[in-house]
């Protein structure tokens, strides 16, 4: 079984034509230049807040007001109420004029987020969720503090006279959203599974944020699943996942810069393909944050080789081993001469893997003194098939002897010596593929 690494998916795309550089997720559309006043920040001034404003419209009618040359107002970043999509419209070394406070102007980024004051539905979890990160990336960026003291309502700045965000901000829950954060550090996942197969997986987080991590309680910190969220995983394992949408907990408490290590197993599906699977961290009942972990596994049958020197193989009666013949699977393989009255036998025990039909093979190494006709004999549920081989040809190959149906943990080859005299036969190596479908007759 291979693993690989991790791609990750953040939240969010890039936006195509002018990508903000003080913000890569955000476009870059300029207000107008004399709507705000050209500086140096953070050498003339210092940043020292974030303050959040309701445009009391829309998302849309705002950018254009900003373009306006008779506005006289701008902010640095507006963000829309559907999606959360970010427009930067100020670089933030430049003074938007958003606070109503020179003092504040100077020394603040502001942010615009699309809505009425007095209509809670435009505070979707989106513009929540896409301001947060915004203003974690902005904190993280100049050293502010992620916290109520710094992170201001357009009424909270001195002398205002807005009311915005208003009293539908949920500022709990907002600022908890700003206080989670994570970085993914180490993670080790199976690139490739057969099905019902079951694989440890791994991934290791570093808490960036204000919030201790907690394994259990009221609000737990949890592995989530994504794309879409709260999806039924394939891959849910009984016993290990705390349900088929949330892998693991935490495995300890988790301060901030402290790493939290999130253990689960994956059990394949049924069905081959290629899956992708995508996880989040989740504090429960808050929110959900840090990067969203995506990654690829490969479901493929079973291919199983039970060579001459495995424990699944034995042999009754007189056999020889051989390590000179050409065209031999591994270092050597078994042999004995046919009698038409042997009784004697190597057999393979299949011991498959899962319930269904598989394609059993063998491999001989060819020669002239090879029976023409050696007997394998495959049990499986339906009863025991007998396959006469002609040895002296296709060797050195995987041979298809058929396709039956097994229930899990049962199979057995066998190859008899009960043929004409003169010859020998070869017990070398059987292989299994599957589960497949029927053969249709």
């Amino acid at each position: 079984m291979r693993r690989a690494g991790i791609l990750l998916a953040f939240w969010g795309a890039l936006l195509a034509a002018h990508a903000s550089e003080d913000y890569p997720p955000a476009r870059w559309v300029p207000a107008y230049s004399g709507n705000y006043t050209v500086s140096n920040r953070p050498s003339t001034y210092p940043i020292w807040y974030v303050i959040i404003h309701v445009v009391q419209g829309s998302y849309n009618g705002c950018i254009s007001w900003f373009q306006n040359p008779s506005s006289r107002v701008s902010a640095h970043y507006v963000i829309r109420s559907s999606d959360g999509e970010v427009t930067q419209m100020v670089r933030h070394k430049d003074i938007a004029w958003h606070a109503g406070d020179w003092w504040y102007n100077c020394r603040s980024i502001g942010i615009e987020h699309e809505g009425w004051i007095d209509d809670p539905k435009w505070f979707t979890y989106a513009m929540y969720y896409s301001s947060a990160a915004l203003v974690r990336h902005i904190c993280r960026t100049y050293g502010i503090p992620r916290t109520r003291s710094y992170i201001l309502g357009h009424v909270e700045v001195p002398g205002a006279t807005h009311t915005d965000p208003g009293p539908n901000w949920d500022w709990d829950f907002y600022m908890q959203m700003v206080q989670s954060s994570a970085i993914l550090e180490e993670a080790s996942v199976p690139l490739t599974l057969r099905p019902g197969e079951t694989a440890s997986a791994l991934l290791r987080f570093r808490n960036t944020g204000d919030i201790t991590w907690q394994p259990a309680g009221s609000t737990p910190v949890r592995l989530g699943t994504q794309n879409p969220r709260d999806r039924y995983s394939p891959f849910f394992t009984p016993g290990s996942w705390i349900s088929p949408n949330r892998p693991a907990a935490v495995a300890a408490t988790t301060p901030p810069e402290a790493y939290g290590e999130f253990a689960f197993a994956l059990t394949a599906p049924e069905r081959y393909g290629t899956y992708e699977e995508s996880y989040q961290l989740v504090r429960e009942g808050v929110t959900w944050f840090g990067p969203i972990v995506t990654f690829r596994i490969d479901v493929v049958p079973w291919d199983v080789v039970y060579d001459n020197t495995s424990e699944n193989f034995t042999v009754w009666g007189t056999w020889s081993t051989g390590t000179t013949a050409p065209g031999k699977y591994g270092a050597d393989y078994r042999w004995t001469s046919t009698s038409p009255n042997s009784t004697a036998y190597a057999r393979w025990y299949l011991n498959v893997p899962r319930d269904g039909y598989y394609d059993v093979y063998a491999w001989w190494s060819q020669g002239s003194n090879r029976s023409t006709a050696a007997r394998y004999e495959i049990v499986h549920r339906g009863g025991t098939t007998v396959k006469a081989v002609n040895q002296q040809t296709n060797g050195g190959k995987w041979n298809w002897l058929g396709r039956y149906q097994f229930i899990r943990g049962t199979g057995f080859v066998y190859l008899r010596p009960k043929a004409p005299s003169g010859y020998v036969v070869i017990a070398d190596a059987v292989r299994i593929v599957g589960p497949m479908n029927p053969l249709r007759r």
